[in-house]
């Protein structure tokens, strides 16, 4: 029996020498599988006789890389512009609102239901949390508070509403200024 660990001798017939490589010279060796195309069928082969997949374009590449940055600075710039300078901002829009007699969210006044219900306040007051102006911010969502807390009272206790004038008197000025700070003249104490 031929023992693959140990070389041939005498009582071990078996090849004599270091093993032979069927293919002893590098041109008789056996074709290399070609890098596959996307559709499965191998590369042209190029001048030269080489089957390695092209290259990509790296001027290519970078131009591309150049237009997606482009584009993305593009709609990033657009985007500022059409939110700092083009829409206009909703707390500015309820001093017009309130400058013209309306509702600061843009309603006529209705002078048969006065009492406001958890729905208008929470709209209301997001008109002035989405302005971009803090003056106007802090005013506008502080008078609403202070409205839906003295229309929150029980009924009998409007004695308890006075606690809230001095509050109430800050919130009403400082939207004033805030608003004419904005171009916007209102004069809160000629509404209903």
């Amino acid at each position: 029996m031929t023992d693959p660990q140990h070389p041939a001798d005498a009582n071990n017939p078996g090849p004599a020498g270091p093993p032979q490589q069927p293919w002893a010279n590098p041109g008789d060796q056996p074709p290399q599988q070609p890098w596959a195309a996307p559709g499965g069928q191998p590369y042209p082969a190029q001048p030269g006789g080489s089957t390695v997949p092209p290259q990509p374009n790296r001027k290519a590449i970078i131009i591309s890389a150049a237009a997606i940055v482009g584009v993305l600075a593009v709609g990033t710039l657009g985007f500022v512009v059409w939110d700092g300078y083009l829409r206009k901002d909703s707390g500015v829009a309820a001093c017009e609102a309130m400058r013209d007699g309306k509702s600061p969210d843009g309603r006529d006044k209705s002078p048969e239901n006065k009492l406001v219900t958890e729905a208008q306040y929470r709209q209301l007051r997001k008109v002035f949390e989405d302005s971009r102006h803090d003056k106007i911010r802090e005013h506008g969502t502080g008078l609403v508070d202070i409205g839906w807390q003295i229309e929150q009272l029980p009924e009998g206790q409007s004695s308890a509403a006075l606690a809230f004038i001095g509050p109430m008197g800050t919130h009403l000025a400082g939207l004033q200024t805030a608003c004419a700070d904005q171009g916007v003249i209102v004069n809160i104490t000629d509404q209903d």
